[in-house]
């Protein structure tokens, strides 16, 4: 009777077990990252009754969840690269729209702006004309400033989400961490046992860091995972984790660096190149391909724009016989681009003696001091240069002093939209003459006298600027423009197209995945159903030993 009894129990005891699990599925159905677990339930010992061997009833040895590495790997990478596309995409939109804006952007003010000086040329001594020619001055010169000023808010609010994102990328460290700590108790308490609430957990951690950073994962037979980040840095090793920070670049204290340190190490500057995918990757890379190169090259069109006209302005007279003046203010060749200095290092870069302009490029350059020999590395194509006593692209890098091993960065045109502005108040004072008017003057000349005029209108169509397509000076203000907003439109297009594709194929994987480990509510009630007969068939069991026993006590009574 007791075997009976026992066997009974036993089967009492796995289909609550399994009502148990059931349950806690239905339970945690809509919890994120949750998978699936199931009871295992295998048979009890036979035991030998002579006339065979007779079994002991049922006993549940596991609780398993259901994983797939493969899948779950496929998912880490997928989800890393959407919120990478989607990150970019985001970011980018705005200024593209800003740039391209009829209206809000250059291309309309600078069209504007010669259509005025074209009517000063027709119409020299109109003060009228004049007076509209320095209102639209003042438009081209807002409309630089408004949009080196949106752009800048758009920098400062990527540099601080860089840092957010560190942030978080640390704090999904340290819970991974905390997590392998646990899982490793539990992992001795339970003999083995898998803490499957507690490995769901730490995988949800993984994707949401996944979200920030590209991640590799390896899990250990102890069950430590050890996580890589980007293209291979140990952010996470058993129970220690790296501190993912950010600080001034000391290349180029106006750029946030981000930096990795173990412990009370030393913290040491991550190449942006190590950092790949997710918000992290897509805010550095947003930065580094679409950001400032649109900041250079706003700003190089402001310098361009201000050097030229300037130059044609101060050859010529206004009403009043004034010459020698500069049109815009803000912008002088002949100060230093960059002036800076610590103790041992001096950086200071200045415009080449009397500067071809269709020698500048919008670029960043790269100053470093290895082993005792200065070089200058032009990042647009990684051009390097060794000679620093002969101009490169215009710029004179000859009063650069370093420290062996230091490093400077500049970019000589990313704030120049900011200050370019209008030096004449007076519309007498426009240089439209060739002449001076108010004295002797030869025939032609005078107040009607427009060739100076007509040469700053001719700055328009002018091909004097550095094209990068050409490979030399055949661009104007005006297609140069177009070039930035062409390229940075075709970016937004990449872009567009990659969150688009990578945001279904992380859903495709996503759904295979809830396929496999996600919780079906409708099967999980089925089995309800099935588990309940089960226990209450084990309770007949029980009950019919009990009635088995009661009858033999009787008999004996």
């Amino acid at each position: 009777m007791a075997d009976f009894l026992n066997i009974g129990l036993t089967g009492l005891m796995a289909s609550q077990a399994k009502l148990n699990v059931a349950s806690h599925n239905i339970a945690n159905a809509d919890t994120p990252g949750y998978s699936r677990q199931s009871a295992v339930q295998t048979t009890q010992p036979s035991q030998y009754m002579g006339y065979g061997y007779v079994g002991q009833g049922a006993r549940v040895v596991d609780v398993e969840r259901a994983y797939d590495q493969f899948l779950h790997k496929q998912l880490l990478q997928s989800q890393s690269q959407a919120s990478y596309y989607q990150n970019y995409s985001d970011l980018v939109a705005p200024i593209d729209n800003l740039i391209a804006d009829p209206d809000a952007g250059l291309s309309s003010a600078m069209s504007q702006f010669f259509d005025a000086v074209q009517e000063v040329a027709n119409n020299p001594s109109n003060i009228a004309a004049r007076q509209t020619m320095l209102s639209q001055s003042e438009v081209l010169v807002n409309r630089f400033q408004l949009l080196s000023g949106q752009l800048d808010e758009i920098d400062a609010s990527v540099e601080q989400n860089i840092a957010l994102a560190a942030q978080d990328i640390t704090q999904y460290g340290q819970q991974i961490a905390r997590l392998n700590q646990e899982i490793s108790r539990a992992l001795g308490v339970g003999n083995g046992a898998s803490p499957n609430d507690l490995l769901d957990q730490r995988d949800q951690a993984l994707a949401e860091l996944a979200k920030r950073v590209n991640v590799q994962a390896v899990v250990d037979d102890k069950g430590m995972m050890t996580v890589f980040i980007g293209n291979g840095q140990a952010l996470v090793q058993g129970t220690q984790s790296a501190t993912i920070a950010t600080r001034p670049d000391p290349a180029q204290p106006s750029r946030t660096q981000v930096t990795y340190q173990i412990g009370n190490g030393a913290a040491l500057a991550l190449p942006e190149s190590q950092l790949s995918g997710g918000e992290l990757g897509a805010l550095l890379a947003f930065r580094r391909e679409a950001l400032e190169p649109v900041q250079d090259q706003l700003g190089f069109l402001a310098t361009a724009l201000a050097a030229k006209f300037n130059e044609v302005h101060a050859s010529g007279y206004g009403l009043d016989g004034s010459t020698g003046k500069p049109y815009f203010s803000g912008i002088d060749l002949a100060q230093p681009v960059v002036s800076a200095g610590s103790q041992g290092s001096t950086v200071s870069v200045s415009f080449a003696t009397n500067v071809d302009l269709s020698a500048l490029r919008p670029d960043t350059y790269t100053i470093s001091n290895d082993n005792g020999t200065l070089s200058v590395t032009r990042q647009s194509d990684g051009a390097r240069f060794n000679d620093l006593t002969q101009p490169i692209d215009g710029l004179d890098f000859s009063g650069v002093t370093l420290q062996t091993g230091e490093t400077a960065v500049i970019a000589p045109y990313r704030d120049a939209a900011s200050s370019i502005g209008v030096a004449i108040t007076d519309p007498r004072q426009i240089a439209a003459a060739q002449d001076d008017p108010t004295g002797v003057v030869a025939l032609g000349s005078g107040p009607a006298d427009n060739r100076n005029a007509l040469m700053l209108a001719a700055i328009q169509t002018e091909k004097f600027l550095y094209d990068d397509g050409a490979g030399q000076a055949t661009a104007t203000l005006q297609t140069a423009y177009a070039r930035t907003v062409s390229s940075l439109g075709a970016k937004a297009s990449e872009v567009k197209n990659g969150a688009s594709s990578s945001q279904a194929l992380y859903e495709q994987i996503q759904a295979q995945r809830d396929s496999h480990a996600g919780v079906n509510l409708d099967e999980e009630a089925a089995n309800l159903v099935r588990y309940q007969q089960a226990y209450l068939a084990a309770s007949k069991v029980m009950q019919m030993a009990q009635k088995l026993f009661d009858s033999v006590l009787a008999i004996a009574g």
